[in-house]
């Protein structure tokens, strides 16, 4: 006796809804953290570089967990791995929801026994609140390289750019659509009613989940867990934060924002590269690596991770210097500011979730290289055009600027992750997958630290150059918006050139090769007896 398959799309349809509500997670904080501060009674004047922990601190551990658990997706099965990080996502999420009870007791009362003194109850709500964001982060962060490998499993190699393009779809609109969410809920309910609602979602996801997937093969890759390489990625990835985030003191700034002093940076930033170094000399000499140096030996593999690294870059100047641009030289006020940056930048976003759609149907026809081009030239002519943004330009000509570039970076993400996913056997699916979103992340990272460093450094030596015929105050004031305007312009066509790099990588992509998936194979009843 035989027992058919999963239905893989809707073992697709339940595996995106835990990431969508990860996705969510990720950005919703940003539109309550104002009411975390008040209800959580947080000073101002000491504790909102704290609190803006809330949110960096679960893009950190977001990014720390996809360095790994894809890899010990590989070891383990997907079908453990995926329960065990959305098991972890909703006990993080049950955690932040009664942060200032519970778990703020426990850390007041370990604080006592180790140093002796009561500390102050309203740093310990946030600190246990920012410990939760973090174990929810974790969970939701697994999930994604584990879902991606998820479908080189259920499907074979010429069908799996539209599920992969699905993903991407799905975890872009969760952090697109975050910040609208948090906004409407708090305007009616407790902000801690956001993260109740993900318990009873993310419960039903996991029986759900755990009864689809039990049919299905798991294919577990020889060799032990490399925790060495797992600690060493970690710390490069915490220090490099802490190093960009000036010392662990962070804040909600614009991409010009004030820079830490190089004191304070520079020996975090020291430490990531020494920890990135041991890193990866472990995972050159060791026998079994977190991360196989070998996938890069592969051409489309390459190649694929070289233009994520590129269109990661291209891609947070977009993101950061949209509302910059707006709230520096157009709205009237920071609040005007702040609500048409959102429904701007969603001009971006949107089009980029419904084209990454688009793009896995186009790879399933076409290969690769051609939606993947098409894709970055629709990029770079909707930066070109962005570089040409003034104060006066009206929303109606700003906004097909940003759609078009958002068409292009979506009709991108398929055919990358479809390459990367690819190119890896059976059992490095996990690390293939979870490397193709890291080298993204590893782009934004680098161009948003990279755009504030030039932001700033031209700014002063413009602004210099002009100091000596500037006589009153409002000329100083003209003077500063239109160097304003000229660095933003520059970091946009700084944008395009980034995203034209990345064409001739996308270009020498091959076709995929035809092998079987996994869950076409029929499972005897007797492999899921106990």
């Amino acid at each position: 006796m035989t027992l058919r398959r999963p239905g893989p799309y809707l073992t697709l349809a339940l595996v995106c809804l835990p990431i969508f509500i990860g996705a969510l997670d990720l950005t919703v904080v940003s539109a309550v953290l104002p009411h975390v501060v008040f209800d959580l009674e947080i000073p101002l004047q000491t504790g909102l570089d704290d609190a803006a922990w809330v949110v960096s601190g679960y893009l950190l551990a977001y990014t720390v967990a996809m360095a790994f658990m894809g890899r010990l997706s590989d070891l383990a099965g997907r079908r453990a791995v995926y329960l065990a990080a959305l098991l972890i996502f909703t006990l993080g999420s049950l955690w932040v929801a009664v942060a200032d009870d519970l778990p703020a007791r426990w850390l007041t009362a370990a604080y006592r026994a180790l140093v002796g003194v009561r500390p102050d109850p309203a740093r310990m709500d946030l600190w246990a609140l920012i410990a939760g964001r973090a174990v929810q982060a974790f969970g939701g962060g697994a999930m994604v390289p584990v879902s991606m490998a998820l479908v080189g499993d259920l499907f074979p190699p010429e069908r799996r750019a539209g599920p992969l393009g699905f993903i991407g779809a799905v975890d872009t609109a969760g952090w697109v659509v975050g910040h609208l969410y948090g906004g409407v809920l708090v305007r009616f309910f407790d902000w801690r009613v956001i993260f109740w609602l993900n318990l009873p979602v993310c419960l039903l996801a996991f029986a759900l989940i755990a009864w689809r997937l039990r049919g299905l093969p798991q294919p577990r890759a020889a060799g032990r867990f490399d925790w060495p390489g797992a600690l060493s990625i970690s710390a490069a990835l915490v220090a490099l934060s802490l190093g960009l985030g000036g010392g662990g003191e962070l804040s909600a700034r614009g991409s010009f924002g004030s820079q830490a002093p190089p004191q304070v940076s520079l020996p975090w930033l020291t430490a990531a590269a020494v920890f990135f170094l041991v890193f990866l000399l472990l995972e050159w000499r060791g026998r079994h690596p977190l991360l196989p140096l070998g996938l890069f030996r592969d051409r489309n593999f390459a190649l694929a991770g070289l233009t994520n690294l590129l269109v990661g870059f291209s891609l947070v100047i977009a993101i950061a210097n949209v509302p910059l641009f707006i709230n520096t030289l157009v709205a009237a006020d920071l609040q005007q500011g702040a609500w048409d940056s959102g429904w701007m930048l969603s001009g971006l976003t949107v089009p980029m979730a419904f084209a990454a759609l688009a793009g896995g149907a186009l790879t399933g026809r076409l290969g690769y290289r051609w939606p993947a081009a098409v894709g970055l030239l629709a990029a770079v002519s909707g930066f070109g055009l962005m570089s040409a943004w003034a104060a006066t330009t009206p929303y109606s000509v700003m906004l097909p600027h940003l759609v078009l570039a958002g068409l292009g970076f979506g009709l991108v993400i398929a055919p990358i992750a479809a390459a990367v996913v690819n190119a890896a056997g059976e059992a490095q699916r996990g690390v293939a997958s979870a490397l193709v979103i890291l080298l993204r992340l590893c782009g934004m990272t680098l161009g948003l630290s990279a755009m504030t460093t030039y932001g700033l450094q031209r700014a002063d030596h413009l602004l210099q150059a002009r100091a000596a015929g500037l006589t009153n105050l409002a000329q100083s004031a003209a003077a500063g918006m239109q160097i304003a305007n000229q660095v933003i312009a520059e970091t946009f066509l700084i944008a395009a050139v980034m995203a034209l790099t990345a064409l001739p990588p996308a270009l020498g992509l091959r076709p995929p090769r035809a092998r079987p998936a996994i869950s076409s194979v029929e499972v005897r009843s007797s492999e899921r007896s106990p």
